[in-house]
């Protein structure tokens, strides 16, 4: 059953999430790299905390983000329903395929397509950025852009992380950060110097995006094929 169920999920899981989000009023907000294409801009890093990821699949898939899934159960089926949203998943965690996982990302820096990051995944804690958007960024020179999503509506479950689903025809905004350049080569001290600071600019951000999402909305744009 343990090596059925990611197969099922991921079968399953894809359909149930479009049905899910058609029925939510999605507007986006945010700076020059709001397009989810990454073709009409350059490509980045796209960090969200890991309580917000059920919106980025639907979102962003169709334009094929480069996401890390931790190598555990659960990340099977997280990737199981990533693929079949059009995400290309990239395996491994600060806990396990560490070394692999950034092989695999620095691989496909070049590619074109953006990458995508839950920094404080896949146990946390919460809202604790680790260094390897940090690093990733320092190596490919792309840029970090922090992504947040508030629905007006949701439930919070009682996760380590806080997962957010929302509910259904409720009615979200997907807030895009300001584009943020890491410099080149860090050593040790200089990623610590940036993880705390792309750290409390994700916390800001989603911070704000949480606050003010009634007033983001209202200013939104209601397609993101714009």
């Amino acid at each position: 059953m343990r090596r059925v169920l990611p197969k099922i999920v991921g079968w399953l899981g894809p359909y149930i999430l479009r049905i899910w989000f058609s029925t939510i009023r999605m507007r986006w907000v945010g700076g020059g790299f709001i397009h989810p294409d990454p073709a009409t801009r350059r490509p980045a890093i796209g960090v969200f905390w890991h309580q917000r990821l059920l919106c980025f699949p639907y979102s962003h898939g169709r334009y094929q983000p480069r996401i890390l899934i931790s190598q555990s159960r659960d990340g099977d089926m997280i990737a199981s329903v990533a693929r079949g949203m059009g995400c290309v998943p990239i395996r491994g965690s600060s806990r396990r395929g560490k070394v692999e996982a950034m092989r695999g990302l620095l691989a496909e820096a070049k590619s074109g397509y953006d990458m995508a990051i839950t920094p404080d995944g896949p146990l946390g804690p919460l809202h604790v950025f680790q260094t390897g958007a940090v690093y990733l960024a320092s190596q490919t020179g792309l840029p970090v852009v922090p992504l947040s999503v508030s629905y007006g509506r949701c439930w919070r479950f009682k996760s380590w992380d806080r997962f957010i689903l929302p509910w259904p025809f409720t009615w979200g905004v997907i807030h895009v950060g300001e584009a943020i350049s890491v410099p080149p080569e860090l050593d040790a001290a200089g990623l610590e110097v940036w993880r705390a600071r792309l750290e409390a600019v994700l916390r800001d951000h989603t911070d704000t995006t949480d606050t003010r999402a009634r007033e983001l909305y209202r200013i939104g744009r209601a397609r993101c094929d714009f």
